[in-house]
């Protein structure tokens, strides 16, 4: 259940599972200075800052020392900031831990290479604050009627299974609890998995798959006070730069004996990312292979779609490319297995993400300034995923 009060000063589930489209406050909202005289803004206007943190979120900067808030809403450095921030030499220029992988953007009307790394968050800083509510984002519809299967095991107890399928993002790549540095937020699908068993009083078991390059999974269930009703099983062999091709490819081994094994309830197809290449008619056929060999192995399982996140729009040279489109084609795919008589729904986090650029860089909420998502993003995922499923 929601806590009363908001914890900002660490990571806490609760606080991080309030939807950032609902409410007047916002926490730890992620935002990047390109220099010492760079302005941001924030996704709403704020009415009052509450804090600003460092990524760790264990050191709170001062207002009128380390930053000050324009009138015009822009958050500014201040001359003895102790504010961490990247310099601009340092953003544009490739990144010397990976020179082989540059990322260009146009600066000035040249291509010019732009800092490409997992270290990114580092020059990130986390802002609470409160606004007066302009709804600015596109806010996810609830298809709870689509999960009601899952929806009613968790109402009377039943135990349930959760396959998460998909890239990096689904893996949970650029959260900090995959690199075991505070504030330690949990990959996206844990969030989720673990606020929707908490609405229920369940017990979340995880399974670590064993396979190579699949994510760590806690070792010992979750077992908090009151969580006894039932238990859902957690399974997530995700893979970093897998494309649709890489699902089927590999469904054998990574899907079949899992639902031979423990069921499946709950299906989360999360690729897309890394599938840029294709046109929307290639990208809706791999996706469907996919998706008829798990109604066949598991008939009554509901499936979720999720539309990625944009990459980096600013990008120039190939890694912006066709991710926007798949999420009609997901949408259509969602009708086609609804009306075959299968649940499906589609997570439209490319809609999510487009809106959020429309008032905040993308440098502001990456994981590595190409298409992974921070903390703060990765709970926008989560919320998203929540919303979709069960709705707030």
């Amino acid at each position: 259940m929601r806590k009363t009060k908001a914890v900002i000063d660490r990571f806490d589930l609760d606080t991080r599972m309030v939807p950032i489209w609902d409410g007047d406050t916002v926490y730890n909202e992620s935002v990047m200075f390109v220099g010492r005289n760079d302005r941001v803004k924030l996704l709403y206007e704020p009415s009052e800052i509450i804090s600003v943190r460092s990524r760790d979120l264990g050191t709170e900067y001062a207002k009128g020392v380390d930053y000050d808030l324009t009138d015009d809403g822009f958050l500014v450095l201040l001359p003895d900031t102790s504010v961490k921030f990247i310099p601009e030499d340092v953003y544009y220029a490739p990144n010397p831990e990976a020179p082989d992988i540059v990322v260009k953007v146009l600066r000035d009307g040249v291509e010019t290479p732009v800092y490409f790394s997992e270290s990114i968050a580092e020059y990130q800083v986390f802002v609470t604050y409160r606004h007066r509510l302009e709804q600015r984002l596109f806010v996810p519809p609830v298809r709870r009627d689509t999960f009601k299967r899952l929806i009613a095991k968790l109402e009377s107890g039943e135990d349930a299974t959760m396959i998460f399928y998909g890239d990096s993002i689904t893996f949970g790549a650029s959260s900090s609890s995959i690199f075991n540095i505070p504030p330690f937020a949990p990959v996206w699908p844990v969030m989720f998995t673990e606020y929707l068993a908490d609405r229920y009083s369940y017990t979340v078991n995880y399974v670590s798959t064993g396979l190579p390059g699949t994510g760590t999974v806690p070792s010992e269930p979750s077992l908090p006070a009151g969580r006894n009703r039932g238990t859902i099983t957690f399974i997530n062999p995700s893979v970093g730069g897998w494309t649709s091709r890489d699902a089927i490819a590999r469904f054998d081994e990574h899907i079949t004996p899992f639902i031979e094994k423990y069921g499946c309830d709950f299906f989360l197809f999360g690729f897309g990312m890394n599938d840029g290449g294709n046109d929307a008619d290639t990208q809706h056929d791999l996706v469907k292979t996919t998706l008829d060999r798990v109604t066949a192995a598991a008939p009554e399982c509901e499936l979720l779609l999720l539309a990625t996140m944009v990459p980096n729009p600013d990008a120039v040279n190939g890694w912006y490319a066709r991710q926007e489109l798949y999420e009609d084609v997901y949408y259509e795919l969602a009708e086609f297995y609804t009306k075959q008589g299968h649940s499906a729904a589609v997570a439209p986090m490319t809609s999510v993400s487009k809106s959020l650029l429309c008032y905040k860089h993308f440098r502001d909420y990456t994981g590595n300034n190409v298409n992974h998502p921070n903390d703060f993003m990765a709970a926008v995922y989560a919320q998203t995923v929540l919303q979709t499923v069960a709705g707030y």
